[in-house]
């Protein structure tokens, strides 16, 4: 396998002394606590990791083997992450960042905290209490104004929203919303190619044969991780991502924020990664990270000398057969922005997100008021 051979691009983290574990709030009753230190999530992380395994909704990037390691790299500039706690449980982890302006107007909100290499929002809440969760949040929000960033209309947290607070008696705003391919267990999308997919696959396929042995790869659990990032990091590279600036490997604290969330999950058995081999070398990687029931792509790379045989579709609809045949997850969140198309050609189901803006105060609400009146003023003026 290419991958054994691959020359390390990053360097494990560095051990640390283990925090220390922070005396959960007594009595009964629900009680906010607001954290802006990274070492203070980090003396929470017995009962993290109980919420995150009992969430309504899984997002790996906001458990602590993920958040912790971002926040290192990317800056906490700005965290203001609440801890709702109910009868002592851990109920609900919000890690938000507190702006003192919102979308230029002069009001103070608070919005999800997130890094460029996440496009999923979705608080941790337990499911049973999801709606107290958030209603408790939202009560306790130093801000009139909150914005939740790219959250699942199809999921438990968005219904947990709605009952906490109703939008037909909220003042809400949808600032964005778009649909995003997602895929899943029991809809196989290759029964669904036309006749012209499947010609040109045919095409693509015989073309890089022609170049050698075409062979499927996957990571396997006695794996080292190490070897499979280095590769993954300089295919990318390679690339216009590289050219650009926005691989993984040109940025310090994209390299720092890999070198230590792949082989925590690799170590929780939550990464995969498959790919395609030509000729003994990498030609398409996909990582994807476990959460629940599902995964979430992380990142894609192909390599860019075979363009006209366009592997990254040829190496995805691979994956998808790794999918179907290989027990786990049963959805793969595609984890894009709303401009990429990389997976609507070969995934064939979609979810729907959006960003919605509460307001919980008087400022809040007129804000949010003003927003529509803002965007139109806007467009007359392009």
């Amino acid at each position: 396998m290419s991958a054994a051979s691959a020359k390390p691009l990053i360097s494990p983290a560095p051990l640390s002394a283990p925090p220390a574990t922070r005396r959960r709030p007594s009595g009964n009753g629900t009680r906010v606590e607001m954290l802006s230190r990274p070492e203070e999530l980090a003396a929470l992380l017995a009962d993290w990791e109980s919420l995150a395994a009992e969430a309504a909704q899984p997002n790996p990037f906001y458990e602590h083997w993920m958040l912790l390691p971002a926040l290192a790299a990317y800056g906490a500039e700005g965290l203001r992450c609440f801890a709702v706690w109910q009868d002592g449980v851990l109920a609900g982890l919000f890690p938000m960042r507190f702006a003192r302006r919102y979308r230029g107007l002069p009001v103070g909100a608070l919005t999800s905290w997130r890094h460029r290499n996440m496009m999923i929002g979705t608080p941790l809440v337990r499911e049973k209490t999801a709606a107290q969760c958030i209603a408790a949040f939202m009560a306790n929000a130093p801000a009139p104004l909150v914005e939740f960033e790219l959250i699942p209309t199809d999921g438990a947290f968005y219904a947990a929203l709605t009952e906490a607070a109703p939008p037909a008696s909220s003042a809400w705003f949808v600032r964005d919303a778009y649909a995003r391919a997602v895929l899943t267990r029991d809809r196989d999308p290759r029964g669904r190619f036309n006749s012209n997919m499947k010609n040109n696959l045919r095409r693509w396929e015989k073309g890089l044969r022609a170049a050698g042995e075409l062979k499927p790869v996957s990571l396997q659990p006695g794996d080292d991780v190490g070897p499979w990032a280095a590769e993954f990091m300089a295919l990318e590279a390679a690339g216009w991502k590289g050219k650009a600036g926005t691989a993984l490997s040109c940025r310090e604290d994209d390299r720092r924020f890999v070198a230590e969330v792949l082989p925590e999950a690799h170590r929780r058995a939550r990464v995969r990664i498959t790919g395609l081999d030509l000729a003994g070398r990498a030609l398409a990687r996909h990582i994807m990270l476990g959460a629940g029931e599902g995964a979430f792509t992380f990142k894609i790379a192909y390599d860019e000398a075979y363009a006209s045989f366009a592997p990254g579709i040829v190496a995805e609809v691979d994956n998808v057969r790794q999918f179907m045949e290989t027990p786990g997850a049963r959805w793969l969140d595609s984890n894009t922005a709303p401009e990429s198309k990389n997976y609507a050609r070969v995934w064939k189901e979609r979810r729907t997100l959006q960003t919605i803006a509460i307001g919980l105060r008087a400022a809040g609400r007129l804000a949010l008021g003003a927003l529509p009146l803002l965007r139109l003023a806007k467009r007359s003026l392009s």
